[in-house]
């Protein structure tokens, strides 16, 4: 619906973001008591000229014009307070929402967001972990004591105590790194040592990602946080992205242990015999894995992280159609047989599903935090701490019990900080923790009231720059004038006009009638067109013609049983409206032969009738009567506009715009 708000007078919307305010103090136009700045029409007169450079471009005059009369309209609206009302508040509030989002992030950061983790993707790591786990609301004494732990076992394994993974068996509670019992005979899932395999961008939680990502291969990371605890990273093989692989294998399970491996034994027969020349696809019969030996021994397409870390370094040092030597894994022993790759794809192809991921990780705040600091610089952010721990020091037991009355607390007034001149008080924090409060004070409360305090300051530092978009920039005052007055002449023009010419019937018939010579038929023929179906009935339906057969027997002549070689078009045109017509002699009872494209004739065209140009009735020509309507009544109410509204010209400053456009 907002293209008709603009199509109104030829505006379409072009997000301009570079533009800072401008001086728009020069008025170039006065509408009743209302002033128009010179800005802001070259502004918009810019913008329609980019949209239609195709075409003509307009006059700096001719687009006064234009602009004049939308503004006259747009200044009845607002006199007629349609600004005020619920339904027109809400739907611009609505797109203001929309627009303003670009506005709060640096959009330079989220490009290079974007190129960065492009950048990722074209590397998959090994890493393997010690997880030391924290609570969601941790004490500092607790995230302390767990970071000194982490610190004192990356100690041991640097000074040779311990190697990593042997640590991780010892320390980490991942419960995949230890050998798990499953009891009843079962036989007892290995562990992984810590091993994690080999995954790329969006695979782990983006603080462990990022530690990863910037380790060398053999390094291990200091403590790295994330929301399940402190781990210790090791980084134990880089290679290029695999993307997406095809795969088949031949599989011997580990055998139980004995002296002789004899799943060893047998993965090396098969893959002698492999090496003697015998097709893969025979030998994959023998594989243990009965699900894929009849496929031969074909996997489902996997990326990196779906797939065993033996498989992919294999994989990473083939090419398509190898078959590797004898892995091992935990499972037993494997020979591979690379099918496919879908490597990734160029970065316009993948970069809407990138957004969409950025959509739901963290590092997606990158350009919403980035923004944030420069609103701090722009707008003097300054703290008082000791106002805001006089704040926090009022939250005790009763605070979060069901009955406290957060009223209590309103005399806590002082600012706890401020952006230029607008202070933000205790009250209005403690009030914040309170909607967002459960039902008992919780463990780690400092912790928590430290993140809440962040949230709480970035969300009105956001606020605040959102309620002075228009003030600080230009092109967004702009844009949500073009909004707030393109809504308005919609509804507008909707009543004065487009609904009144459609239901006022008396008004259309008076105005058809004042202007009927407009509406004419121009001389017009009444066709009967045969179309050959199956051309062999050509002289068929051309002799029925020569005879002065009706349309109706030479279709029941030529018709047989359910075939219908002719088809029968009763049209009527006029002249000057279809070329292969207007070719022919008109002329009644006249036929003629029309030719394809091969020089077959494909129909045959009889002048049944000639008819004399005429009036059109209104029934005939209602759709064109009803706008030629519209833009009479569009122009009578213009007119009444300019007597009741002074427009005055700034010839000077006009002058001064048709400068800039030479």
């Amino acid at each position: 619906m907002i293209k008709k708000y603009f199509s109104l007078f030829g505006l379409v919307l072009i997000f301009v973001l570079s533009v800072k305010a401008q001086d728009s103090s020069s008025v170039l136009l006065r509408i009743g008591d209302e002033n128009i700045g010179a800005e802001e029409f070259w502004a918009i007169y810019q913008k329609n000229s980019r949209i239609n450079q195709q075409s003509e471009k307009t006059s700096i005059n001719e687009y006064l014009d234009l602009y004049i009369n939308f503004k006259l309209k747009v200044k009845e609206a607002k006199d007629a307070k349609m600004d005020t009302a619920a339904a027109f508040i809400k739907e611009l509030e609505g797109y203001r929402k929309q627009l303003v989002k670009p506005y709060l992030v640096i959009e330079e950061v989220n490009e290079k967001m974007l190129r960065d983790v492009y950048k990722r993707m074209q590397t998959n790591v090994r890493a393997s972990h010690i997880l030391l786990r924290l609570s969601k609301t941790p004490t500092p004494a607790d995230t302390l004591a767990v970071f000194q732990k982490a610190v004192e076992i990356r100690e041991a394994i640097l000074n040779g105590e311990y190697s990593f993974a042997d640590a991780a068996v010892r320390f980490s509670e991942d419960p995949s790194a230890k050998d798990m019992d499953f009891g009843n005979g079962r036989p007892p899932r290995k562990g992984n040592k810590g091993d994690l395999g080999f995954f790329s961008v969006f695979d782990m939680v983006y603080p462990f990602e990022e530690a990863a990502f910037n380790l060398n291969v053999g390094e291990i990371s200091k403590p790295v946080r994330t929301r399940f605890g402190y781990h210790l990273i090791l980084l134990t093989d880089r290679i290029p992205a695999i993307g997406q692989a095809k795969a088949a294998h031949i599989f011997v399970r580990n055998s139980k242990p004995a002296a002789i491996d004899s799943a060893k034994v047998r993965i090396d027969e098969l893959y002698d015999e492999i090496q003697k020349g015998k097709k893969f696809e025979d030998i994959v019969l023998k594989s243990d894995d009965k699900g894929t030996r009849e496929k031969g021994g074909e996997l489902p397409w996997f990326a990196a992280n779906r797939m065993v870390p033996e498989f992919i370094a294999a994989l990473s040092k083939m090419n398509v159609g190898d078959i590797s030597e004898p892995i091992k894994t935990n499972y037993g022993w494997h020979i591979i047989k690379f099918l496919d790759q879908k490597p990734i794809q160029d970065f316009d192809k993948v970069k809407k599903d990138i957004k969409d991921k950025l959509k739901r990780d963290i590092r997606s705040h990158k350009g919403e935090q980035a923004k944030i600091a420069q609103i701090k610089i722009e707008e003097n952010f300054k703290e008082f701490p000791d106002n805001l721990q006089e704040a926090i020091a009022a939250i005790d037991t009763n605070f979060y019990t069901d009955d406290f009355d957060i009223e209590k607390l309103s005399g806590l007034t002082k600012p706890i900080f401020s952006l230029r001149d607008t202070l933000f008080s205790q009250y209005g924090f403690l009030n914040y923790i309170f909607q967002r409060k459960g039902s008992k004070m919780p463990d780690g409360f400092d912790i928590l009231i430290a993140k809440m305090y962040k949230e709480y300051v970035d969300k009105q530092c956001l606020s605040f720059e959102e309620r002075h978009l228009e003030e600080k920039y230009f092109d967004f005052r702009l844009i949500m004038n073009e909004y707030r007055e393109g809504i308005l002449l919609f509804d507008l023009m909707d009543k004065k006009i487009w609904s009144k010419a459609s239901a006022d019937t008396l008004g259309l018939e008076r105005f058809f009638a004042n202007n009927q010579n407009k509406y004419k038929w121009k001389k017009r023929a009444q066709l009967s067109v045969f179309h050959l179906n199956d051309k062999s009935y050509s002289d068929s339906v051309q002799d029925l013609l020569f005879l002065g057969e009706t349309d109706e027997a030479i279709i029941q002549e030529v018709s047989s049983d359910s075939l219908n070689p002719v088809r029968l078009e009763k049209i009527t045109v006029e002249k000057g409206d279809k070329a292969k017509y207007d070719a022919l002699k008109w002329k009644k009872g006249a036929f003629y032969p029309l030719l394809d494209e091969t020089g077959k004739i494909e129909s045959i065209v009889v002048f049944r009738d000639i008819l004399k140009p005429q009036l059109k009735k209104l029934s005939e020509t209602r759709g064109l009567v009803i706008a030629d309507y519209q833009n009479y009544l569009e122009k009578e109410w213009i007119s009444e506009l300019k007597k009741r509204y002074e427009v005055k010209v700034d010839k000077k400053v006009l002058r001064t715009i048709k400068e800039r456009n030479k």
